[in-house]
């Protein structure tokens, strides 16, 4: 290749990481206004009363005549945070159907994102902030998936110099599995297991509080990043990551039926109606949530279109039938496999 043709190709990478970036980061930005300007009014006074010094736990829902939190789980800096998402929560329980649909349409859509994350944090070659998901983590949280993902994860990703296929241990992919998994069994308590109890209260401040984000500091001494890229260590990483998306699509899929059912018994084949209750006359929470899991999935189509705008058409297509998480999965496997025979057969060309 001539240094003219080498020049241009560089060029055209670059245009491609800015305009992917740009319009993600546009994306993120727009969910940002979109949900303060539904939750605002809402959180106020929430916010008011978690941070009043004169109110002490003990007596917060008396006083407040709002649910009691458990501070415990804000591990100190994150206790408005606790309190704040289980009125949230709350709310959505009460709201049935359209708060379990959509909380748990986030759930769904965001199951293969911890596993990628994490995974795309210990590939050897990656640089930049995408390299810390647990800070990552704890930005969904305080500010919002959708937000976050878009605007700052998704161009993190895309200047990180991450390549699908470069080889991460085992330790990594089984604990990254493993922390996909918390938010369906918490996220079931917090829908079914009554609000009075202790464990609904402990359920909600674990779910929208900041130890699942910070339970990724497991893999703090994972090594990674330190991999050889040898033909034994693509190989085992590659199967050992389709094996956790297959795991995950699976688990994706079954969750999203359950979702269409509850969604069916109650609205049937009305989906006007189902539109009332999510979006048109829906409550601050539930219409919160609704944003979250519109805009979370376009972050994740972008995501995988700066990769190939082919495999996020599949994605989108995919998505009504078995889900938007499946699909997900079964898209960034595919891609993690090509990555994978890309790399061998690079390997076997410099024989």
């Amino acid at each position: 290749m001539s240094m003219s043709n080498a020049d241009g190709a560089i060029s055209k990478i670059q245009t491609r990481q800015v305009c992917y970036a740009i319009v993600s980061f546009c994306l993120g930005a727009w969910a940002f206004y979109k949900v303060n300007i539904i939750s605002g009014p809402f959180f106020e006074p929430i916010i008011a009363a978690c941070q009043n010094p004169d109110i002490s736990v003990d007596d917060f829902a008396q006083k407040t005549g709002y649910h009691s939190y458990e501070p415990k789980l804000g591990l100190g800096a994150f206790n408005i945070l606790v309190c704040l998402i289980t009125q949230f929560l709350l709310e959505l329980r009460e709201t049935h159907p359209a708060g379990v649909l959509t909380w748990g349409g986030v759930i769904v859509v965001s199951l293969p994102l911890a596993l990628f994350n994490i995974i795309c944090a210990g590939r050897r070659g990656g640089k930049g902030p995408v390299r810390y998901p647990t800070v990552f983590g704890l930005l969904f949280q305080l500010l919002g998936i959708s937000v976050i993902y878009p605007m700052l994860y998704n161009p993190s990703y895309i200047f990180s110099g991450v390549r699908f296929g470069v080889p991460a241990t085992n330790f990594r992919t089984i604990v990254a599995t493993g922390l996909s998994l918390p938010g369906i069994v918490l996220t079931f308590l917090v829908f079914y297991a009554p609000t009075e109890s202790y464990l609904w209260t402990c359920s909600a401040g674990i779910l929208g509080g900041p130890i699942l984000a910070m339970m990724g500091l497991i893999i703090w001494t994972d090594k990674s990043s330190s991999m050889e890229g040898s033909t034994q260590n693509i190989m085992k990483s590659s199967s050992m990551i389709h094996n956790a998306y297959s795991l995950l699509a699976i688990v994706a899929f079954i969750f999203w039926w359950c979702l269409m059912a509850i969604a069916f018994q109650t609205y049937g084949f009305e989906i006007d109606l189902l539109w009332r209750d999510i979006w048109v006359e829906a409550g601050p929470s539930v219409a919160f949530m609704t944003v979250d899991t519109g805009v979370l999935f376009l972050g994740t189509l972008l995501l995988i279109a700066y990769e190939s705008e082919w495999k996020a058409i599949k994605a989108f297509a995919l998505a009504p039938l078995v889900g938007p998480g499946a699909a997900t999965c079964l898209v960034l496997m595919e891609l993690e496999l090509e990555g994978a025979d890309a790399l061998l057969n690079g390997a076997k060309k410099n024989v």
